[in-house]
């Protein structure tokens, strides 16, 4: 890394968060502030004026970023931004080629480095994320992500994938009435239609029969007290059991489920009640095994730039 010292990106669908890390330090990022896609017409607007805050305008600097969406090719564009990534931009600007990887892959990155103190269990207690165990990753935001950690020989390979945009697979009547919605509405169910912020709101208008909340908040504040808002947070913690329990099948995670995003964190004692654990294990062959995954939730915030960091000293 030159001098030691690197910049790591947060890319979301509305706003970037740099960091500064390495020189001596370690990967925690540091001077990390956060940018608007709504003050900056482009990211290398953004970028430009981080380092120029930073004083690093002239400095050759590596550097990761964590998107979120699909990281193909030299032109990216994060899901649901108005904002597109060109990697070959970005090398012009900071004179070393970036790396640039998944959030979610980044998510499951940042576990390695993670202490104890990181993790609240809600089913058993977690294990160590290393070499030998397969992990998966799901992170509930402003959308669905999901990665995997495995074992392959003598190293943890991340795996990235898309997997928040699977078919929605409907297994109660309330579900069944949210795909019906989707539909008439013209639109495809995915996961992540229901399993994100925008999917408590949607989920809201359904089982309401057709009242509308401002935000996923007030879906949350009301659930004590509102029996549809109950409804709705009771289909969202069930359906991500079953998703949870689906993806320790597909990646075989046997090691570990963590969660991830201030929606997860939000939804924590609902997750810890016992529908989330019913669903995940209601697989027809696999019941025992599944009951025996521990699954936590991880408190940390700067996960993308903790992994992004990570990534770049792991090359």
């Amino acid at each position: 890394m030159g001098d030691g010292l690197a910049l790591v990106a947060d890319i979301g669908r509305q706003s970037v968060r740099f960091g500064i890390t390495g020189g001596g330090a370690g990967l925690e990022p540091r001077d990390v502030r956060r940018f608007s896609s709504d003050d900056h017409p482009t990211f290398t607007s953004a970028l430009v004026s981080y380092l120029r805050d930073c004083g690093l305008q002239n400095e050759h600097l590596p550097s990761a970023l964590a998107v979120a969406g699909a990281t193909r090719g030299d032109l990216i564009n994060p899901t649901g931004s108005r904002w597109y990534i060109s990697l070959s931009g970005i090398e012009s600007v900071l004179r070393v080629r970036p790396l640039a990887l998944n959030e979610c892959v980044a998510n499951a990155l940042a576990l390695v480095q993670l202490p104890a103190s990181a993790y609240s269990a809600l089913q058993g207690m977690p294990n160590k994320v290393e070499v030998g165990g397969n992990y998966v990753v799901l992170g509930a935001g402003a959308g669905l992500g999901v990665a995997a950690l495995i074992t392959s020989g003598n190293r943890l390979v991340p795996v990235p994938s898309e997997a928040g945009h699977m078919t929605f697979a409907a297994c109660t009547a309330d579900e069944r009435r949210f795909v019906e919605y989707c539909a008439a509405k013209g639109l495809v169910p995915d996961t992540e239609m229901l399993l994100s912020e925008p999917g408590l709101l949607r989920a809201y208008e359904v089982l309401s029969g057709g009242a509308k909340l401002a935000k996923p908040e007030d879906v949350m504040r009301a659930a004590g007290r509102d029996p549809v808002a109950a409804a709705v947070v009771q289909m969202f913690v069930e359906h991500l059991g079953a998703y949870a329990g689906d993806l320790v099948l597909a990646y075989a995670a046997w090691d570990g489920v963590y969660l991830t995003g201030p929606l997860a964190r939000a939804l924590h004692s609902h997750i810890a009640g016992p529908g989330f654990h019913r669903r995940m294990v209601a697989k027809a062959s696999f019941r025992r095994q599944l009951s025996e995954v521990p699954v936590s939730l991880v408190t940390r915030t700067d996960l993308e730039l903790l992994g992004a960091a990570a990534a770049l000293r792991n090359g």
